[in-house]
């Protein structure tokens, strides 16, 4: 299988970079950790393959509350995330990997790093993306691809109808035109547009999003 073609650099459209995976394997720096790399993407593509609804909540939900061959899942998904970016902030700074532009482009713009993130005390996740340097009270202020910002709303969807919310309500939406609308408290609304690097940043400034400890 081609190395363009294969799941590691797959995933790493996921966090919104071209992975060179061919010269990843030709630097010492990164070559160590690309067979357990992709190994783990391996296993992220198998999970985020899985259709059934009931089964993708209870596989992205915190091991602290799930016992047994779950919880094991659950952290080795969580943990193969992880490495994934590790690895990916090594291949930026070996030019690797660089950032996707809108048109297949490339650009390079060092105030963005690879990171997983969730929302704080909340089920769902993890998500792949880019943060920045700054915050919001403390919090990340990520953005992500199009790809990722279906499936968290679609976990988010799933969370909501298991809270008992009315599905009219849903907090978060794709819309047709591929903006994303966000519905706040106090019944405020934000429609979130792809920026420059057709990226979201969904919930930066407003959701607790926290980033995955190393």
């Amino acid at each position: 299988m081609p190395p363009s073609h294969s799941p590691l650099v797959r995933v790493a459209a996921q966090f919104g970079y071209d992975l060179d995976e061919t010269s990843l394997l030709t630097d010492p720096r990164a070559a160590a950790d690309c067979q357990g790399a992709r190994l783990c993407a391996v296993l992220i593509e198998h999970v985020s393959g899985i259709t059934d609804t009931h089964l993708r909540h209870t596989v992205s939900q915190d091991p602290h509350h799930l016992h047994g061959v779950v919880a094991d899942t659950v952290a080795a998904i969580e943990h193969a995330w992880r490495a994934i970016a590790v690895l990916l902030a090594t291949a930026v700074t070996t030019g690797a990997a660089r950032q996707l532009a809108p048109g297949g482009t490339h650009a390079a713009d060092p105030g963005w790093r690879p990171a997983v993130v969730r929302i704080a005390n909340a089920h769902g996740g993890p998500y792949p993306c880019q943060i920045g340097l700054r915050h919001w009270n403390g919090w990340a202020k990520p953005r992500f691809t199009r790809d990722v910002v279906a499936r968290l709303v679609a976990d988010i969807g799933e969370q909501w109808r298991r809270d008992g919310g009315h599905p009219d309500s849903l907090p978060a939406r794709l819309l047709d035109g591929g903006d994303v609308l966000l519905l706040h408290d106090e019944g405020v609304r934000e429609v979130v547009a792809p920026d420059d690097d057709d990226m979201y940043a969904v919930g930066a400034g407003a959701w607790t999003w926290d980033e995955w400890p190393d």
